[in-house]
């Protein structure tokens, strides 16, 4: 049975993975059928494989991208939530927006299910309208 100290380990596994933008870690910390949502999307991805894929994209756009753990809260049912924020510079155009030194910094909460050790699902939640504020109106010289 996993405790909420095994699943909180699994959680800081992650962000590390995130932060060292090791994707090879990031896909075997989810089991083969896990699924991840942003739930700002709405558009999950089934697998480790294509959990990181959906990272390495996200990697492109912002190189830089950079997760402070705020918080890893347990909960019931092998749960934790983990608080971030999330900082990076986009440098890659991403569909219609040109990369102009826009920079963001969010705040969200991810929810992992762990079992045996590996997540089965998460669920990232963050605000996309303040994402999309800042992708258009975030650059170095607005803020002068």
């Amino acid at each position: 049975m996993e405790t909420s100290v095994e699943s909180s380990s699994v959680a800081e596994q992650l962000l590390a993975a995130y932060n060292g933008h090791r994707l090879d870690i990031v896909s075997q910390l989810y089991a083969e059928n896990a699924t991840h949502e942003d739930v700002a999307h709405g558009r999950p991805k089934v697998g480790g494989v294509a959990i990181a894929d959906g990272l390495r994209k996200f990697l492109g756009w912002f190189p830089d991208a950079a997760w402070e753990l705020r918080s890893i809260i347990a909960g019931q049912g092998h749960e934790v939530a983990v608080a971030y924020t999330l900082t990076g510079t986009l440098q890659m155009s991403m569909g219609p927006v040109a990369p102009r030194g826009q920079r963001i910094s969010l705040r969200g909460i991810q929810v992992l299910k762990i079992e045996n050790g590996k997540i089965q699902r998460s669920e990232d939640y963050w605000d996309a309208t303040t994402f999309q504020k800042q992708l258009s109106f975030n650059t170095p010289e607005e803020k002068s």
